[in-house]
């Protein structure tokens, strides 16, 4: 007998970033980049990925977001571990998303990137919190 499993939409956000990975780079849309921008932003802010960065945020510290470890897990997610990201990781960081908000522009400058992908960043950032504060998951209730 099968397992019953309802999808989330941390499912579905994760199903879509590993999608990209059998694409080629080159011919990408804008909404498969931001799929790829926003998957660089889970790895960086998820501790199983970015375990330095993750404790920053939760400690609101901006001693500890300005560290050279901060900087080498951000290269790393944008290299590789975009690529490793699952449900849970979607779901930490929704959870933790306001910390995370609260934090984001100082991140944003700790991690060395020029301004436009600054901009990028604030703009995907903008859409992943949208996402978090729907209700996609909604069951209506049945009628009789």
């Amino acid at each position: 007998m099968p397992i019953k499993y309802n999808l989330t939409k941390y499912d579905k956000l994760a199903d879509r970033i590993h999608c990209l990975l059998q694409k080629d780079n080159a011919n990408l849309t804008e909404d498969e980049q931001n799929h790829i921008i926003g998957a660089v932003l889970f790895a960086s802010f998820s501790p199983s990925h970015s375990w330095e960065t993750a404790r920053a945020i939760n400690e609101s510290s901006i001693s500890l977001m300005n560290t050279l470890k901060v900087r080498n897990e951000y290269n790393e997610a944008k290299q590789s571990k975009w690529k490793n990201i699952r449900n849970t990781d979607v779901q930490y960081v929704s959870e933790r998303s306001r910390n995370i908000n609260g934090m984001f522009p100082m991140w944003l400058y700790s991690i060395g990137v020029d301004r436009q992908t600054r901009e990028q960043y604030r703009v995907v950032w903008t859409k992943l919190m949208q996402a978090f504060s729907e209700e996609c998951d909604y069951v209506p209730p049945a009628r009789n």
